[in-house]
C-alpha cells in the first residue's frame, strides 16, 4: 500500500516517502484522537511501526488505513515495552526512530533527521520535547531547557534502562545533538492527563520504594549510562528525594525560580499539577508505608 497519504504537508517540505532508512516505532493504547498527526508527520520514513498494547478505539484501524504496519503486543511496562520494539525481527534498519503517539515531527526535524544519518559519526540523537500543554508551548518552568531525550538510536548499541516510568535509552556509543525539537501536543485533553498521571505518580512510588539508600543512589548514578543529563539526574535522584515539603517546593521552584508565570495561566497550570502529582506520590508513599506498619 501507498503511504502518499500520509503526508500532512506541502510538496518539498520534508523528505520525500520512504526516503529515509530508518524504522520509525510509535507505541500505542488508545490513541485515535492523536495517531494519524502522528503518522503523517513521519511519512519520510522508510518504515513505520506501530506497537499496541491492546487498544479498544480506532488506534489500529487508522494505521492500517495509512499502510503501517501493526503489532500486536499486551503492556510489558515502560522500558520493557520500548525494549521488545527495539528487538523485533521485521525491523528493516538498525537505526530506530522512537515517536510518542501523542507527539509529530517537523519538516525542519525531519530534514535534520535525514541529513545527519547519511554520515551519523555516533550511536544516538538526542532532541528536546517542545511540551505543549492546554494549548501553550510550555517555555520555561525549567521543563523546555532540559528536555533532552534520546529517542533515534542505533539499536545495535541501546538497551532500555529498566525503569518503571521515566524510561531512557541506554546508548553505548557518542550522542550528538539535533537542532530541532520534537513536538509533544496531546489531544485527549486534561482529564485524560490527570488519569494517566495518577498511574505515573503509582509508579513513580515504587520506583522510588526500590531506590535505595544514598549510596546505593551514587552508584546507580556513577555506573549507570542513562542518556539523562547528568545535572538533571542528580537534581531529581539525589537532592529532590530529601527535600522537606516536595509540592510546596515543587511549585515555587517551577512557578517562581524558574520563571512559570511566564507561560501565562497554562503556566500556573502546569506548575500546579506537577506539585500535585507530588503530592500524589508523596501521599502513595504515606499510605504505603501506613499498611507496611500494620502487617
Amino acid at each position: 500500500m501507498t503511504k502518499l497519504g500520509l503526508r500532512p504537508y506541502q510538496s518539498g517540505d520534508d523528505p520525500a516517502p520512504n526516503s529515509v532508512p530508518v524504522s520509525v516505532l510509535v507505541l500505542t493504547l488508545n490513541e485515535e484522537s492523536n495517531i494519524r498527526r502522528c503518522l503523517e508527520s513521519v511519512a519520510w520514513a522508510d518504515q513505520i511501526i506501530v506497537v499496541d498494547s491492546g487498544s479498544s478505539d480506532g488506534t489500529v484501524r487508522i494505521a492500517h488505513s495509512l499502510g503501517v504496519e501493526v503489532i500486536g503486543q499486551p503492556w510489558l511496562g515502560f522500558s520493557a515495552q520500548r525494549q521488545y520494539a527495539l528487538r523485533l525481527p521485521l525491523l528493516r534498519h538498525d537505526w530506530v526512530y522512537f515517536v510518542d503517539a501523542d507527539e509529530w515531527v517537523s519538516p525542519q526535524l525531519a530534514e535534520e533527521i535525514a541529513t545527519k544519518l547519511f554520515d551519523p559519526d555516533c550511536a544516538g540523537f538526542a532532541h528536546r520535547l517542545r511540551l505543549v500543554f492546554m494549548g501553550t508551548w510550555i517555555r520555561h518552568c525549567g521543563w523546555y531547557p532540559g528536555s533532552w531525550v534520546v529517542r533515534l538510536v542505533d539499536r545495535r548499541y541501546t538497551t532500555y534502562d529498566g525503569s518503571l516510568v521515566g524510561e531512557r535509552a541506554c546508548v553505548g556509543g557518542r550522542i550528538r545533538r539535533l537542532d530541532n525539537d520534537i513536538v509533544d501536543d496531546d489531544r485527549k485533553g486534561l482529564a485524560a492527563w490527570l488519569t494517566k498521571h495518577v498511574r505515573y505518580a503509582q509508579l513513580q512510588c515504587e520506583r522510588r520504594a526500590n531506590a535505595g539508600n544514598l549510596r546505593q543512589r551514587l552508584n546507580a548514578l556513577r555506573h549507570g549510562d542513562s542518556s539523562r543529563p547528568l545535572s538533571r539526574s542528580i537534581l531529581k535522584e539525589l537532592i529532590f528525594p530529601w527535600f522537606p515539603v516536595k509540592p510546596a517546593a515543587l511549585f515555587c521552584y517551577m512557578y517562581i525560580v524558574r520563571l512559570g508565570f511566564l507561560d501565562g495561566m497554562s503556566g500556573f497550570r502546569f506548575c500546579f499539577y506537577h506539585a500535585w502529582f507530588e503530592m500524589c506520590v508523596t501521599s502513595l508513599t504515606a499510605e504505603a508505608r501506613g499498611h507496611s506498619e500494620h502487617k
